[in-house]
């Protein structure tokens, strides 16, 4: 089912909370299909987390060179660091709507997550999809850079 994407700042209360973690993946059969509904209903999303549908899970839904992932509780566990391994990335954000910022970001990742099936996977990512990638984690810590591009823009 289609949800309703949070926006910022009208609810910045819900979307700049931590995300918890998710502890029995049955429970949230339902929340991902309502997320990959959502995120394809929208042309424009290369992402979209839990939360910003309102739910405080650590779940996101990434759409990328025609593959959908599912990452359930998803950590980095390595960037690439340096200067050689930082690149400026041209960001949006599904709940703020027409407001892109750039943000310097390593650009390679690798990101070790639970599938829908509970398995183990792992994402050894440069480029865009590290970006997308890390702008997703972000918002389960309850950040978002595209966030301060609102704020500045509302002073």
């Amino acid at each position: 089912m289609i949800k309703k994407i949070l926006q910022y700042p009208q609810d910045k209360d819900i979307l700049l909370q931590k995300s918890e973690e998710v502890k029995n993946i049955d429970e949230i059969k339902d929340l991902i299909q309502d997320m990959k509904d959502t995120l394809n209903s929208d042309p424009s999303g290369a992402g979209i987390s839990a939360v910003q549908i309102g739910e405080l899970k650590r779940v996101c839904i990434i759409k990328y060179d025609n593959k959908e992932y599912t990452l359930i509780n998803p950590v980095i566990t390595w960037k690439r660091s340096g200067a050689n391994g930082i690149k400026p990335f041209k960001e949006g954000c599904l709940s703020a709507p027409g407001v892109y910022t750039i943000v310097n970001r390593p650009q390679k990742v690798v990101c070790e997550y639970l599938d829908e099936n509970g398995e183990t996977q792992k994402l050894d990512q440069g480029g865009w999809l590290s970006a997308i990638i890390q702008h997703e984690l972000d918002h389960l810590e309850g950040f978002c850079e595209v966030f301060k591009a609102v704020d500045k823009q509302n002073q």
